[in-house]
């Protein structure tokens, strides 16, 4: 059986992963005739703010990866900087949110052998499940028409108030891109039921293993999600413990 660990760390703390992550995504964007997409950059390696996931097989390597980037209002986020001169309402939208703690999922890629499986949406809510440790109320991103049912997944509504009801031709013509946001991403009540259940579940225990079906292959899925390893704020898991058992009570 395959083996696919969903590892979580600070960028700044591991630029071989990071290097890898470049490399590999790049290839991916490539792929889709893609040169000048906003993520496509180095920044965020240096950036302590910016928190990486990466799936690795045991078989294949590296072969899929995420990255959630904090808004401290030092540096634009991705989605500031891919839409600004397309919709400058983009910049108060995201002033507003960075007043409570929100952060950017973006930089979502997976290699072409994982296509179809599911992996976009694992690591999904892999980062989603970060907000609590790393301080975040709010989430947005910034999708392909393609990839737009990973998000809904995740519990990202359309940010409608921005773009054309939250559209964008970007960053090549022939791809529809969509502003997205989680409004609460601690009681992530704009998830689908099964979904919430199980990015709480990765928030609860963000070390665990479990088996999952991908493309109807049973695969051990080892989720090494605790950032430094440190001891987590406990206020903050009994929080969301009891937003979990108010869902579950009412479902």
């Amino acid at each position: 059986m395959e083996t696919l660990t969903f590892k979580a760390f600070r960028a700044v703390d591991d630029p071989s992963m990071c290097a890898e992550f470049l490399k590999q995504h790049r290839k991916v964007l490539e792929d889709f005739g893609i040169t000048n997409v906003t993520t496509n950059n180095e920044d965020w390696t240096t950036d302590p703010d910016t928190y990486v996931i990466v799936a690795l097989s045991n078989k294949n390597g590296m072969v899929g990866g995420i990255r959630v980037e904090v808004d401290r209002g030092t540096r634009d986020l991705p989605i500031h900087s891919a839409l600004y001169e397309l919709d400058h309402r983009i910049a108060p939208a995201l002033t507003a949110l960075r007043e409570h703690g929100n952060g950017e999922v973006c930089g979502l890629w997976n290699s072409n052998k994982y296509a179809s499986l599911g992996l976009p949406a694992m690591l999904a809510f892999a980062a989603v499940s970060l907000g609590n440790q790393i301080g975040l109320r709010s989430m947005v991103c910034l999708v392909a028409h393609y990839t737009l049912r990973h998000a809904l997944k995740s519990g990202f509504t359309i940010l409608e108030e921005i773009g054309n009801g939250g559209t964008f031709t970007y960053p090549i013509p022939s791809i529809k891109a969509i502003a997205m946001v989680i409004p609460d991403v601690i009681a992530l009540s704009t998830a689908p039921l099964e979904h919430r259940r199980h990015m709480m579940s990765l928030r609860l225990r963000p070390e665990q293993e479990r088996i999952e079906v991908l493309g109807r292959v049973p695969t051990r899925c080892v989720y090494q999600l605790c950032i430094d390893k440190k001891v987590l704020d406990l206020r903050a898991y009994v929080e969301v413990l009891c937003m979990h058992h108010q869902h579950v009570a009412t479902a």
